[in-house]
């Protein structure tokens, strides 16, 4: 059986790998999954601004390009720790979310999120006119190499992870058991849309509110569940994020240089 199931996927289409419904119920609630979107928006919100102003000493003070990324930094750095403590101890739990390699060699996974961003900022920078790099890391410049070290890390490493945790790993299975394949595709980058919008957003108001504020991270949001979808794998999703996160890493050294 197994060999006419792995013949009958390379057969299908593309549209019809998309489309195949989760094969079984992940071992946690959709109120569960929406608790852990929520926890991000607290880490991102309340928890990274106050221990990153208690670390940096710097108060109530005007908050400044540096001090913001700090606290996102931070903010990502507690998500992940909720989502893998929480997770690792129940092995069901964690087999759930497919953090095991997939249907794509990973390799191929980090050069489709290179290609994936190179083709959304590009789409979003011309129809909207503004080339401008991600909000997460904007203004990096202004703190020296230590500032360029702190948006590697953070466009690299912990925001990939986090949110391939939160919405691709725990999420997305969710939503697409509870409102199907594409409900569930379509509800997931929404919701990440709208996280994105209330936390970085929010910040910088210089963005434009339709191309950055809505299309890009809608674009992110169904770009990397298709991708999780399709290799039924979300270290593979980890990958293609982390060569997404090195595109606008580059793209925003060279609008600063």
């Amino acid at each position: 059986m197994r060999p006419e199931q792995e013949t009958d996927r390379r057969e299908m289409s593309l549209r019809a790998k998309l489309s195949l419904p989760e094969s079984a119920e992940p071992p946690w609630s959709l109120f569960t999954a929406l608790l852990t979107v929520g926890v991000m928006l607290l880490c991102l919100t309340l928890l990274g601004p106050a221990l990153a102003s208690l670390i940096s000493g710097s108060g109530s003070g005007e908050l400044t390009s540096m001090t913001l990324m700090f606290s996102w930094a931070i903010g990502m750095a507690m998500t992940c720790a909720f989502v893998l403590v929480s997770r690792r101890g129940n092995r069901a739990s964690w087999r759930a979310m497919r953090m095991s390699r997939g249907n794509l060699p990973l390799p191929m996974a980090l050069f489709l999120g290179i290609a994936m961003a190179l083709a959304l900022d590009l789409l979003v920078s011309l129809l909207s006119g503004d080339f401008l790099p991600p909000p997460q890391i904007w203004g990096f410049h202004s703190g020296g190499i230590p500032g360029l070290l702190l948006a590697a890390l953070m466009a690299v490493l912990l925001q990939p992870l986090a949110e391939t945790l939160v919405f691709q790993a725990a999420l997305l299975p969710r939503l697409r058991w509870t409102l199907g394949p594409w409900g569930g595709i379509i509800a997931t980058a929404l919701i990440y849309a709208g996280l994105h919008q209330l936390v970085f957003l929010a910040a910088y108001e210089h963005y434009h509110p339709l191309w950055h504020g809505l299309l890009w991270p809608l674009g992110i949001g169904i770009l990397f569940c298709l991708l999780r979808v399709y290799t039924g794998s979300s270290s593979a999703t980890l990958m293609g994020r982390v060569g997404a996160g090195l595109v606008f890493l580059l793209t925003a050294l060279a609008i600063y240089a």
